[in-house]
């Protein structure tokens, strides 16, 4: 039980998670999760489930689940099978998990926290191993961003599996979105760039794995320091420590360990100079996994992972053990019969010689007799149901990755020999094995106008996903300014995709309507200035008197401010002349016929006539105000005339 367990009162052990999964021990506890021990009751199969919490969910939940959808469809044997993942509430409150096949073999870090320190050439093997698994992983744009000795583990055959692909890469994004809140074990394994806070890709992978396998050699991380601060500094712009003592992978790590990415060896390149690496170490003894320590003894040795080194062997076959064996057992007999008597001696050395040719001869008859069986057609079946219908023919089975439009992922294309053909016991029979529809170069579609795209996606084995337009002031209408992969959204040009991809494409629907401006009471020129900034014109009308206006401001403007207008087009101004005024006529020598008459002809309204109108006018009233002649007020202004007894 872990440690967990015993304080914390809501632990989930023993609960079944989306009706499959039962929480059987927990394994580990970080921010972002908690790692189970589990029962698939589906399969009765031990699984590893990783559980997140419900803040982590909320927040990436989304990226979580679109790399754990691109990670279930890869079946590679140095990546840990993801074989399961879902969204369901646990206790009401809604948490993603994920599921995957569970190793015996332990981690690198069992190993490291065991003082089980790795030799030269079982470091090289281990980096080789990884390296497959990170190009792999790399060339279909996922990446681990969160590369420890935690996450490289072993099966019982030895063999390396990179647990977290893909997963961790949105873990880390967002951890090291606050630097200050990152951990001392994450900051441990972090490449110079990540720890100046730029954009990092997937050449942080190698530089983890540099750190990595020096310190399952020397039991040291480079770079070190009591706090995270120090930790991160160290690193940058400094060299890649390396010694004699590392051998051959000295030169390696040195490249993959540079401070600047540009200078760093790719997964790929880092794996090849590994293997060029091997012939200068001696040949590796087996890797201490960390079930073989519990267990008591060391797993027979899986040779199959060995670098090649050419002819020689240092191992026996069968036949040649017997034969040292009985001859070991021949010269003992004989030396003893000699010192007693020579003559028996003598016979007794000839006789053991003919026994030694008959069971060896025995051996060879056997061997040559072995029994022969037809291969049977295993095509479409799944690996492992075709594995055990053989079984009984004991063969050494095979498997080999190829990819293959028809047959599903994990399904016999066919095998060698094929079906059909006799084939001895003890004899290797090989599954090429379906990695479904071959991954295909993803092509440059920018600047394709959006039909070709289209065909160019088509022709490409991939398909359009959605068509989205996008404004741009440069590109023209129909134009394609960019693209990309849904589920990964890193991939460029040439990165790899399965078949079959969904590619979303934005297309340009040219320049956007430019929302029009107030240029009331703006001069010509700066309204015009205005509109060119806008990369709008001006186009001017009839000069109009505007009561609210001052002289050369612009009075009126068609389009409206607010309203839309494509680029280039124009808007229509008038400038105002300044208010329309008139002067106040004279009327006080008038009759009130003439008066009529002069308030009309001078451009105003006739209001009200108050008092006498046998006399003359004495007081002439705009707005309540008393105006005098001459007086300038606005055109149309209504005028009342006011008389004696008013």
């Amino acid at each position: 039980m872990s440690v967990f367990e015993n304080h914390d009162p809501d632990s989930l052990i023993g609960s079944v998670l989306d009706g499959r999964f039962r929480l059987e021990t927990e394994l580990s506890r970080v921010t972002a999760s908690t790692t189970y021990s589990a029962t698939d009751l589906l399969s009765q199969l031990t699984v590893v489930v990783r559980l997140f919490s419900a803040e982590f969910t909320s927040s990436d939940g989304i990226a979580l689940l679109e790399q754990a959808a691109v990670m279930r469809q890869i079946d590679h044997p140095h990546i840990v099978r993801l074989t399961s993942f879902g969204r369901t509430a646990v206790k009401g409150i809604d948490r993603i998990y994920v599921v995957h096949e569970q190793l015996l073999g332990g981690s690198l870090q069992d190993m490291i926290d065991r003082n089980r320190l790795l030799a030269p050439s079982q470091a090289l093997l281990v980096g080789v191993e990884v390296c497959r698994a990170l190009d792999y992983a790399h060339k279909r744009g996922l990446a681990h961003h969160d590369l420890r000795p935690s996450v490289i583990m072993f099966g019982e055959d030895a063999r390396v599996r990179v647990a977290d692909i893909g997963i961790s890469s949105v873990i880390a994004e967002s951890a090291w979105e606050d630097k200050a809140m990152i951990s001392q074990e994450r900051a441990r394994y972090c490449s110079p760039e990540q720890a100046l806070s730029e954009p990092f890709d997937e050449k942080a992978d190698t530089y983890a794995l540099a750190l990595i396998l020096v310190e399952s050699v020397t039991g040291m991380v480079p770079f070190l320091a009591d706090s995270v601060v120090g930790t991160l500094s160290a690193r940058v712009d400094k060299l890649f420590p390396v010694s004699a003592d590392l051998g051959g992978l000295a030169a390696v790590l040195d490249k993959a360990g540079r401070s600047d990415p540009m200078d760093r060896s790719s997964a790929l390149e880092m794996g090849r100079a590994l293997v060029q690496a091997a012939p200068s170490l001696p040949r590796p003894a087996p890797i201490p996994i960390v079930s073989s320590m519990i267990f008591g003894m060391p797993p027979e040795p899986d040779r199959s992972n060995e670098i090649p080194r050419g002819p020689q062997t240092d191992h026996w076959s069968e036949t040649q053990v017997i034969d040292q064996h009985m001859q070991d057992e021949a010269t003992t007999v004989v030396a003893t019969a000699t010192q007693q008597n020579p003559l028996i001696g003598r016979w007794i050395m000839a006789a053991l010689a003919v026994l030694v040719l008959i069971t060896g001869g025995y051996f060879l008859f056997n061997t040559l007799q072995k029994e022969s069986f037809p291969v049977p057609d295993l095509m479409g079946l799944e690996q492992g149901q075709a594995t055990n219908l053989v079984t009984e023919f004991k063969w050494k089975v095979v498997a080999v990755e190829q990819p293959d439009d028809l047959i599903a992922v994990g399904s016999v294309i066919r095998t060698e020999p094929e079906n059909g053909k006799n084939l001895q016991s003890g004899k290797k029979l090989t599954l090429i094995v379906s990695t479904g529809p071959p991954p295909v170069p993803l092509p440059e579609l920018k600047g394709l106008d959006s039909a070709t795209a289209i065909g160019t996606l088509t022709n490409s084995g991939l398909k359009l996903g959605t068509e989205a337009p996008e404004n741009d002031e440069d590109i023209p209408a129909g134009i394609v300014l960019r693209w990309e992969v849904s589920l990964q959204p890193n991939l460029v040009a040439g990165q790899e995709v399965i078949k079959g991809s969904a590619v979303d494409i934005f297309v340009s629907d040219g320049p956007a309507p430019r929302v029009i401006p107030d240029l009331t009471g703006l001069s010509l020129e700066a309204a015009t200035t205005m509109l060119n900034d806008l990369y709008l014109t001006l186009n001017r009308a009839d000069d109009q008197f505007f009561m609210m206006v001052e002289l050369g401001g612009v009075g009126s403007q068609s389009p409206l401010p607010g309203e839309l207008l494509d680029r280039g087009k124009a808007v229509t101004v008038s400038i105002s002349k300044g208010p329309d005024l008139l002067p106040v006529p004279q009327l006080k020598t008038l009759k009130i016929d003439q008066v009529r008459l002069a308030v009309v002809n001078a451009g105003f309204t006739l209001g009200k006539i108050r008092g006498d109108t046998k006399d003359f006018p004495i007081a002439i009233r705009w707005e309540d105000e008393v105006v005098t002649a001459g007086q300038r007020i606005p055109r149309g202004s209504v005028l009342d005339i006011f008389y004696y007894g008013s």
